[in-house]
């Protein structure tokens, strides 16, 4: 019989936006790491302050994407940093390369 590990999770609406808390809670991560995220430019959040910061959907993919690099991969920030920057970089690409085919077909 397989063995299936139960999943939890919470449901975050695209327009909703995050406060510091909030986006450590939907990450099960600590506040600090997310302000780390934050000086190695991994995010950038709404505001001036971590008192104030707000944060969207697309920085949660981000910040959930850069937390298995380090967890899966065990790498730092700054290696965090440059998968994160590639991965933007082929999606941008990919974006491009579809544009142009619906233009060429």
């Amino acid at each position: 019989m397989p063995n299936f590990d139960a999943i939890s999770g919470e449901l975050v609406q695209a327009d909703q936006a995050l406060s510091l808390e909030e986006l450590a809670h939907a990450l099960h991560a600590n506040s600090t790491l997310i302000i780390e995220m934050v000086e190695f430019s991994l995010l950038v959040p709404q505001g001036s302050n971590p008192e104030n910061w707000s944060f969207d959907s697309y920085s949660l993919k981000r910040a959930q994407r850069a937390l298995s690099f380090k967890r899966d991969l065990e790498l730092n920030m700054q290696g965090i940093a440059l998968a994160l920057d590639l991965l933007d970089h082929i999606d941008e690409l990919e974006t491009q390369l579809n544009i142009l085919r619906r233009y060429a077909g």
